[in-house]
């Protein structure tokens, strides 16, 4: 049992390899965006291939092929293992997904950085439209292009005291108080407070001077900034935002303010229409290369939780791995012919997980240099996990031969469904991303097939 149990770990080094040497070339060698997304398109074929005839396949053989009822009975009992083990093992995978990327993991891959990204600007969305539908200066503007100037807000906490701009100041951005409250201090007018929904700067940037009064938090405040560059260039864009500005900069100045009125029903349903334009609308950027170093740099264990992630990924095929090559073991052991390395080795699985795993690391390699990890230590994380999956491999062989067949099935189902969900959830959604819809389907369906070639092999 000794020898198989290490065939099994060689087996796992063989089929994780990819790991390290799509990582070497993620970091060496800069690969284009669309051969990356075609090399995960074309690795998710071949690990779609892999499931289906290695783990899903064998199961639905045995329904197929039973000769009495009693084999129908268990043979049955096997099916139902198989689809409760997939179902388990999909919810398993998203559940620790979701835990791990909370910690950083989601930035292990680009299409989970994207996704994370869409999801906090959405919140941020939703509350920025709800705390502008109060300002006069926005909710006289259309949603649609509301929704363009919210994309240019960027969020900034200040403490009590902190200063916002001084006189003399060069205007550099336009405020507008999304909490508290800010003081206005001018020798040319009593001071001033300024809370929710009240705009501050704007004047200055309209006239092209320099700030006329000191400018600080009265207390704990969040405002929505809008910089010069954005203020000047949505006025060019939006016709309607530069007449606003200066009906109120009008108002201003004969020190006749208007604060316009409008009932709670009406400002709710301008914010809904706001919503709903964003989501047809320019949202702005995908997030830059500051933008996921920052998101890196708040996670300070995110090296630790990409580990995990891409740990997560390995377990179920490296398990399944040392089962199929203790599998092929027992049929040839059970056929009287004294199985040899090459004879049980499960070419299809193999050949699915090598081609899964290089594009996998080249991709989440190149995205961990952008978020200046070390090299040494992007090498060490796929290193370790070549290891692990060699230990995973050997611990599948190892317990695979003390169990029943219907344990087994149910693992495999485990296995299935995991990998699924982690082919739906990342690896194709990371494809579509970097390369053309049509390619992507071609190059998955180049995967699939290459992977079944090699069932030849076997």
């Amino acid at each position: 049992m000794d020898v198989f149990v290490f065939w099994a770990a060689m087996v796992g080094v063989i089929a994780s390899i990819s790991l390290l040497l799509g990582s070497a070339i993620g970091i060496y060698f800069r690969v284009s965006s669309t051969v990356i997304g075609l090399m995960a398109a074309f690795g998710a074929g071949a690990l779609l291939s892999a499931l289906a005839l290695e783990l899903v396949a064998p199961t639905i053989y045995e329904l197929s092929s039973a000769k009495d009822a009693k084999q129908r009975l268990e043979a049955e009992h096997h099916f139902f293992l198989l689809i409760i083990g997939a179902v388990v093992g999909g919810l398993l995978f998203v559940l620790l997904d979701q835990l791990i990327n909370q910690k950083g993991g989601y930035l292990r891959k680009t299409a989970y950085i994207i996704s994370k990204s869409a999801v906090d600007k959405e919140k941020f969305f939703k509350k920025a439209m709800k705390d502008v539908a109060d300002v006069p200066l926005f909710y006289k503007l259309d949603p649609e292009d509301m929704s363009v100037i919210i994309g240019h807000l960027k969020p900034r906490f200040l403490h009590k005291g902190d200063i916002v701009y001084t006189r003399g100041d060069t205007p550099e951005s336009m405020y507008v108080i999304r909490s508290g409250s800010l003081k206005i201090e001018s020798p040319d007018h009593p001071d001033l407070i300024l809370a929710k929904g009240e705009i501050v700067g704007e004047m200055s940037l309209l006239n092209a001077v320099n700030r006329t009064a000191d400018c600080t938090s009265n207390d704990e405040t969040e405002l929505l900034v809008l910089s010069a560059e954005d203020f000047h260039e949505l006025r060019e864009k939006i016709p309607e935002f530069d007449d606003e500005l200066r009906s109120m900069a009008k108002e201003r100045f004969e020190e006749n303010i208007v604060h316009v009125e409008k009932d709670a029903d009406a400002r709710a349903k301008w914010a809904e229409l706001a919503m709903e334009a964003v989501h047809h609308g320019d949202t702005g950027d995908l997030p830059t290369r500051a933008d996921l170093q920052k998101q890196y740099n708040s996670h300070g264990n995110a090296a630790f939780a990409i580990w995990l992630g891409i740990m997560l990924d390995a377990i179920p095929e490296s398990f399944v791995l040392g089962i199929a090559v203790l599998t092929l073991i027992s049929a040839s052991v059970a056929a009287s012919v004294e199985p040899s390395f090459f004879d049980v080795l499960p070419y299809t699985f193999i050949a699915g997980l090598f081609l899964s795993n290089f594009p996998e690391a080249l991709s989440s390699s190149a995205q961990m240099k952008k978020e200046g990890m070390q090299i040494w230590k992007i090498l060490s994380l796929w290193g370790s996990l070549v290891i692990l999956t060699a230990a995973g491999a050997a611990i599948g062989a190892f317990v695979g031969d003390g169990v029943s067949h219907s344990t087994l099935v149910l693992v495999e189902g485990l296995a299935a469904g995991a990998m699924l969900t982690m082919i739906c959830a990342a690896m194709l959604p990371e494809a579509a991303h970097l390369a053309d819809n049509n390619l992507v389907g071609l190059a998955t369906l180049a995967g699939f097939v290459s992977s079944i070639l090699f069932k030849l092999l076997e």
